[in-house]
């Protein structure tokens, strides 16, 4: 009796104890596709570091001053063959162009100070809709962002920008006797689009991003998606559903992309470090 119950006690531990493991952080992202991720907390530790390393991150959209502190994260993101671009975003540049200017001559003193340790762009989050007046003044805001975008480009063609949209921007502006939806302007002037395609499913992501990617490619243009792994409504983030749900889904997105054009980008790492699995 006590031999089968010894005998018990170890086929427990040794077929259940390790799928109580399952969520400890062993799986991983596997993809070809070029991923990269927004990394707004610049306080964060080697750990976030080494979790992207380990995802196979080729770039990350870095929230910072412009410090020495940032020449270190570029070097070692260099090491191991990461992109680093200056994360930035705040809507009142829409309508103040000047405080973005100096920002843009912040980083340009930052390149000139580090010739070994530079950003590859500017990843640029500015997001009209996050402005109070938005709702009663929606098309005058879509336009002048389209404005801001026109600007910091054609200002600053040495630099490339890439900049994020939300994947409802169709509203048709006018803009220098042009007539069309706002995307597509974003699209014509931005090195790169991040459309935040912000939907829990592969199917999701591709539908609502869906004209993004097609008028991207007519221009031989780089477009991303954009995944969510915080705390939002159900329909919008991948926290409900957990890591492995999430890691399956991006797979099943990678599998079904239409062209060789797109990446994927996930907001955020500290976020996504933290899903459940």
């Amino acid at each position: 009796m006590k031999k089968i119950v010894i005998i018990f006690l170890f086929l427990f531990i040794v077929l259940l104890f390790p799928l109580s493991m399952v969520g400890c952080g062993e799986s991983k992202l596997s993809l070809s596709m070029q991923l990269g991720v927004w990394w707004w907390d610049n306080r964060l530790d080697d750990e976030y570091f080494d979790f992207a390393v380990k995802n196979g991150v080729d770039e990350i959209y870095y929230y910072t001053c412009f410090t020495e502190s940032s020449a270190e994260f570029i070097a070692k993101a260099k090491d191991k063959g990461i992109e680093t671009f200056a994360l930035c975003g705040d809507y009142r540049w829409i309508e103040n162009y000047q405080d973005f200017q100096e920002y843009i001559d912040d980083y340009r003193i930052y390149q000139a100070n580090h010739p070994s340790y530079q950003f590859a762009g500017i990843h640029v989050d500015v997001e009209p809709h996050q402005h109070p007046d938005f709702d009663s003044r929606r098309q005058e805001l879509i336009t002048d962002y389209i404005e801001f975008v026109y600007r910091a480009t054609t200002e600053n063609s040495d630099i490339k920008f890439d900049f994020d949209i939300p994947f409802w921007l169709e509203d048709e502006i006018t803009f220098q006797g042009n007539t069309k939806q706002a995307y597509k302007f974003v699209i014509d002037y931005a090195n790169r689009v991040f459309v935040m395609s912000y939907r829990d499913s592969a199917s999701g992501m591709l539908s609502v991003a869906s004209e993004e990617i097609e008028y991207a490619h007519s221009l031989d243009k780089h477009i991303f998606l954009g995944a969510e792994t915080g705390g939002e409504e159900d329909i919008v983030t991948f926290i409900q559903e957990g890591r492995d749900y999430f890691y399956s889904q991006m797979a099943l997105l990678e599998q079904s992309l239409p062209y060789s054009n797109i990446g994927l980008s996930i907001h955020d790492i500290k976020r996504w470090k933290t899903l459940k699995n």
